[in-house]
């Protein structure tokens, strides 16, 4: 599935978002694949992760939600348990991306 451009204007309307930082999240977005993204004038800018209804705005200017609070230890705290997760090859592919989209549900729910 190709990931669509959309505004960022229409994303903040539409969407509720958690906007993390570029690279911050790689283990817990590992087995999700971006579904939208955002560029301006210097190019690309953030992509699009549609996690249960909510948005993972993730990027070098991801876009970011009043509403939605979390703070850098409770993010790093779960990208620590996925990477844990995506790194142990005793456990089969399934079985990882499965408890990492269970840890990754806990993480929207949670903020």
């Amino acid at each position: 599935m190709n990931k669509v451009r959309v505004t960022k204007k229409s994303a903040r309307e539409n969407y509720k978002i958690i906007g993390i930082g570029y690279c911050n999240a790689q283990a817990l977005l590992h087995y999700e694949a971006p579904v939208a993204f955002s560029a301006g004038r210097d190019g690309w800018q953030c992509d699009y992760y549609d996690i249960d209804g909510v948005i993972i705005s993730t990027g070098y200017s991801p876009l970011k939600n009043k509403n939605v609070n979390y703070n850098y230890e409770t993010l790093k705290n779960y990208e620590e348990k996925a990477a844990a997760i995506t790194a142990n090859y005793s456990e089969d592919w399934e079985a990882r991306r499965a408890a990492v989209r269970e840890l990754l549900a806990e993480f929207v729910a949670t903020v």
